[in-house]
């Protein structure tokens, strides 16, 4: 689709987690920064949050990437609603170790015993637990007790707790004392700045192949962040959605308007949902003024409704309204260009191969 338009070898804005478009924020690199902070104490706890989307899944992977060539075993788990119970024996399956039908305190001593004998050749142990926002405070002590694990003054094994913004309300709680004393470092990931966002979106372009075509007007930078925050993931679904359009439309050269166009689209979806309350309602109500005026009427209907057009030279019979002449949303007729733009490259190719 847009990526033959403009030339690119892959997709700029893809949601998937992908080191090759690992962008180094300031607020990325502090992080960093504090994970490897917190593996050089050896010990206690490092707990890194952020909004959705900000960007740990990646943190994460570049983490582990780092360490590949470090006497250091890691192991990663996904909390996801885990209970007090079931705590230790996921613990255990990560680290590789038998746990069906174990009592807790022989969980305990397996581990403690296969942990010293891993002391023995390596730097140490992390175990780095994702969607920590999930896990309950009496599941969070667990972890805790495990991490108090120690032989001969030094802990054997370190624990990474990543989550989302919430989890620093669990924390706060009274109980959680002990475990924020065990807490070594921590750190809350920002959003990106405007100046970021226009490196960010940059960057990720030129890792594909992106030759100046197309460009992208300064302001355009000014719609992205008012309807994004700053938050990656948002902005790549943004993005994404601007290539499309700018492929339907052929353009190649992006404005202001352009960007305010596909901001109006995502008012009217469910993806709209990531917009800032304010700005959503904006954008609905340029939408709805649109529909009140009549402006969906014009051009955009004689160029998309096609087949109802040809359905009435042909006397079908069928005088009720088709699909085309009901599915009148920015997003719907958009989608039956493609469908036409894709049917007439697939034509060219055939007529292409046939010579």
């Amino acid at each position: 689709m847009y990526t033959d338009f403009y030339n690119f070898s892959g997709k700029p804005f893809a949601l998937t987690p992908d080191l090759r478009f690992l962008f180094r924020s300031d607020s990325h690199k502090r992080a960093l920064s504090y994970l490897h902070y917190g593996l050089e104490q050896a010990e206690g706890f490092v707990v890194i949050t952020g909004d959705i989307g900000t960007g740990k899944t990646l943190l994460i992977q570049a983490l582990l990437e780092d360490l590949k060539t470090q006497e250091i075993a890691t192991a990663r788990v996904a909390a996801a609603n885990l209970t007090k119970q079931e705590i230790i024996p996921m613990v255990a399956a990560a680290l590789k170790q038998p746990y069906e039908g174990k009592s807790k305190t022989a969980l305990i001593r397996d581990l403690e015993l296969s942990l010293r004998r891993a002391r023995e050749y390596l730097k140490g142990v992390l175990l780095i637990v994702d969607e920590a926002q999930t896990l309950t405070p009496d599941a969070l002590e667990e972890l805790r007790i495990l991490s108090n694990l120690e032989s001969n003054g030094r802990a054997l094994m370190q624990i990474f707790l990543v989550g989302q913004s919430d989890f620093r309300e669990t924390l706060l709680l009274t109980e959680m004392e002990p475990l924020r004393q065990r807490t070594v470092a921590s750190y809350h990931m920002a959003h990106l700045t405007r100046a970021e966002l226009k490196r960010y979106i940059g960057f990720r372009l030129l890792a594909v192949g992106w030759d100046g075509n197309p460009t992208i007007d300064n302001d355009v930078y000014d719609v992205v962040l008012d309807f994004t925050d700053g938050i990656p993931r948002r902005i790549n679904i943004f993005m994404d959605r601007f290539l499309v359009y700018g492929f339907l439309e052929e353009i190649s050269q992006f404005t202001r308007e352009h960007a305010e166009s596909v901001a109006e689209e995502f008012s009217n979806e469910l993806a709209g949902d990531f917009l800032k309350p304010v700005l959503r309602e904006r954008a609905l109500a340029k939408s709805r003024e649109r529909v009140d005026s009549g402006s969906d009427e014009g051009e955009d209907d004689d160029e998309f409704d096609i087949s109802a057009k040809k359905s009435a030279r042909n006397g079908d019979g069928n005088s009720g309204p088709s699909i085309d002449d009901t599915s009148s949303s920015p997003l719907e007729k958009r989608l039956r260009g493609l469908d036409r733009k894709l049917k007439k490259l697939g034509e060219k190719s055939r007529q292409q191969r046939n010579r």
